[in-house]
């Protein structure tokens, strides 16, 4: 039995491959959805320990882990099944980073927090998810600030819980460039902060807007994977791996 970790397009697209293959899986996401494969599925979120127990309980001999790049924790907790399970990332497509002057690439929020302060930013529109919002509460507290969520409840109800004001969230996924550099004009924000969240992610989209605009923006680093993985990054390199 496999075990997919997904809640991303890179999930549901391994999800359809797994269907078509007639290859029988459980699909994992943090926050309920709408899953409609043929897989079993599963909701909510698992440690180390839960995984454990999950997979020795379904038999689990591998694990796909199709979440997001950022989902540090879970990558963790998957990694520690290793190795008596075979633990294989499909990883989503990243462009090569860019040389600008109004391009940062930052290892965290904590030196986003700093050059923002450095470069005297008044105003930004935040690209990074919901669970930046307490990070980012030095910021947002003192300096208008917007911050993009998916369009759930949960979302909503993590940012009134955090105290991050209703009037600033814009619930909506990526824009196209054309888009976004309207979004950022019609806001007058000054900076955008966001995440090496790929070309899922939009991530060139996002900084074509922000060059456009002439102003800064701030990207967040993705993490390093723990090395218990099999890195792959197509289809026919997931089938020779799982049919081997």
């Amino acid at each position: 039995m496999i075990l997919l970790s997904g809640g991303t397009t890179e999930g549901k697209e391994v999800a359809g491959w797994l269907d078509s293959a007639g290859m029988p899986y459980i699909y994992s996401t943090r926050s309920r959805i709408n899953f409609k494969g043929s897989g079993g599925y599963r909701y909510g979120p698992l440690d180390a320990a839960g995984f454990e127990a999950f997979c020795r309980h379904h038999q689990i001999n591998s694990v796909i882990n199709a979440s997001h790049p950022f989902a540090e924790e879970l990558h963790r907790g998957v990694a520690s099944l290793a190795p008596e399970i075979r633990l294989i990332r499909f990883e989503r497509a990243f462009p090569e980073r860019v040389n600008h002057p109004l391009v940062f690439y930052v290892a965290g929020y904590p030196e986003a927090l700093h050059l923002l302060h450095v470069k005297d930013i008044s105003s930004l529109l935040v690209l990074s998810g919901v669970q930046s919002i307490p990070k980012l509460e030095q910021f947002w507290k003192n300096k208008r600030t917007w911050f993009r969520i998916l369009d759930r409840q949960e979302s909503r109800e993590f940012a009134r819980l955090h105290g991050f004001p209703a009037e600033n969230l814009l619930a909506g996924y990526p824009l196209d460039e054309e888009e976004e550099t309207a979004l950022l004009r019609k806001l007058g924000a000054q900076a955008i902060l966001t995440k090496e969240s790929g070309f899922n992610g939009k991530l060139p989209e996002k900084i074509a807007a922000a060059i456009s605009c002439r102003i800064p923006i701030f990207i967040i680093k993705k993490p390093k994977l723990p090395e218990a993985y099999q890195v792959v990054r197509s289809k026919t390199e997931l089938f020779k791996i799982l049919n081997s």
